[in-house]
């Protein structure tokens, strides 16, 4: 991008304030900061130029951009703005319905609330027409409303009644007249509020929607709260502060709280909390007039609030009648402040329990510990006299056994003799008889070398035998059979051939 032109930024910022004053409304409604910047970089000197940059259309050209271009080419100083309504033959016309949607594009930015007489009125299937007549002067103002907003604000109207309405005008592209678009209408006057109101309590009453039977219950310790109020003014810090720390989690929707333009907020508010997870919803405002609190007195809000499935709680200030939103919730206070005393009301009763029974849990701590202190004296003073006792007995018992002693002296002195001689005679006997047990093995060992066997086979002598069996006698023996013959250093086998008798 080119260096900017920071002298002609300057033209432009200013002539951007100039207009922005001249047509009531903010600078950056004319163009953004980063489009001057732009402007005073590339300093561009054609319509096509001008529009290539971003934020600069059709519309803000027809109607800035002959300044702007001017300004650029120094044929313009900032103050010099009436060059815009110069006539330009060589700029390409506005069809019918640009120029209409163009000028109901800017007759928007002039809403208004708009007093006077209800003139005459044709109400159809989705829409209304009506006209106000001023009551000085006899000026008439066509209005037209859609149905469902009309049916929102609670109001009947009829011929002479004086209303305020809220809206803003506009021309109908398919007949060119001139309306005024109402949002909202208000009732004009104390009386007449009053006797609307009057009209429509007598009317929920007798359905009893404001009977106790239908209220639901405050829960005992809420925790999660949804919060709905205005969140300018002093009402939403007032609550906020005088809320108890008491781990309240807060969801709060901005609402305008403030006549019959309300309705439509509170409305949209009550519907965000439907499906959430609170334990009561409040609503909330400061005191005011039966006209500033006309939106808490209408009809489709009263039934919402009668119907929604969590407790609400309305803190609405009034100074005469309890607005009917009040008299449909579950529970209602006079002040905002009195809302958030009923919340920690619960919370603070728990504390205080809690202190009481700290301080009977300690009380009862120290009167069992001073009864058990008692009884630790007591026994501490009989084991003292158990133990002096035992003591007395143990200086006894330590004496008599000193004395046993002495006499078990004797008795291990006189034992040990005894047991020495008796060891030696043993031990004199023990010898004597391994010698006897040695000469009786050697005569026995010769005994058994004379019938040795094998001293026998060392003679010449054999063993025969069959199957184990030793053969003593022909008649054991067949012709053909093996036999064993056991001689001195092995065996021998053989098989009979022959047998002799003798």
């Amino acid at each position: 991008m080119k260096k900017m032109d920071n002298e002609l930024l300057q033209k432009l910022k200013d002539w951007r304030r100039d207009i922005a004053q001249k047509e009531s409304v903010a600078s950056f409604h004319i163009f953004h900061n980063i489009t001057l910047e732009t402007i005073a970089s590339l300093k561009p000197k054609t319509k096509e130029e001008l529009m290539s940059i971003k934020g600069i259309k059709e519309r803000k050209f027809e109607k800035y951009g002959a300044n702007v271009l001017a300004l650029i080419n120094g044929n313009l100083k900032s103050d010099e703005s009436n060059v815009q309504n110069k006539e330009r033959k060589d700029e390409k016309p506005y069809t019918i319905s640009g120029y209409l949607n163009f000028l109901n594009t800017e007759f928007r930015r002039y809403g208004a609330r708009v007093q006077g007489e209800v003139n005459s009125l044709d109400i159809r299937d989705n829409y209304l027409f009506l006209s106000l007549k001023d009551k000085d002067d006899k000026s008439i103002l066509s209005c037209f409303m859609w149905k469902n907003n009309y049916e929102l604000c609670g109001i009947s109207l009829e011929i002479g009644m004086e209303i305020i309405v809220d809206g803003f005008p506009e021309i109908y592209p398919l007949t060119g007249r001139f309306n005024f678009r109402v949002s909202t209408i208000e009732l004009v006057g104390e009386g007449a509020l009053k006797k609307a109101y009057d009209k429509l309590r007598q009317k929920l009453e007798k359905e009893g929607l404001f009977s106790t039977e239908r209220k639901k219950p405050i829960p005992e310790f809420p925790q999660r709260i949804g919060l709905i109020t205005s969140e300018t003014g002093a009402v939403i810090h007032d609550f906020l502060n005088n809320l108890g720390k008491h781990g309240y989690h807060t969801q709060f929707v901005n609402s305008k709280v403030e006549g019959q333009a309300a309705v439509h907020d509170l409305l949209s508010a009550i519907n965000y909390f439907d499906d959430k997870n609170i334990d009561v919803l409040v609503i909330i405002r400061g005191g005011g007039s039966m006209e500033s609190l006309q939106a808490f007195n209408n009809e489709a809000l009263v039934r919402k609030i009668a119907r929604f499935n969590t407790p609400i709680i309305c803190g609405i200030g009034h100074e005469k009648d309890v607005p009917l939103a009040s008299l449909a919730a579950d529970l209602t206070v006079s002040t905002p402040t009195a809302v958030t005393v009923i919340l920690n009301k619960s919370w603070e009763r728990a504390f205080n329990d809690i202190q009481i029974f700290e301080r009977d849990i300690i009380h009862k701590y120290q009167k069992v510990l001073a009864d058990r202190k008692y009884q630790i004296e007591i026994f501490s003073s009989q084991l003292k006299r158990k133990s002096d006792f035992i003591f007395k007995k143990f200086e006894s018992i330590k004496g008599r056994f000193g004395k046993n002693l002495v006499t078990l002296d004797y008795v291990f002195k006189n034992a040990k003799k005894i047991l020495d001689h008796s060891s030696a005679l043993l031990l004199n006997n023990f010898k004597k008889n391994l010698d006897q047990l040695g000469d009786y093995l050697n005569t026995t060992e010769k005994r058994l070398s004379v019938i040795n066997p094998m001293r026998q086979l060392k003679l010449g002598y054999s063993i025969t035998s069959i199957g184990g069996k030793i053969v003593k006698s022909v008649k054991q023996v067949k012709r053909g059979e093996e036999i064993d013959i056991q001689i001195f250093d092995g065996k021998i086998q053989s098989q009979v051939n022959n047998i002799i008798n003798e």
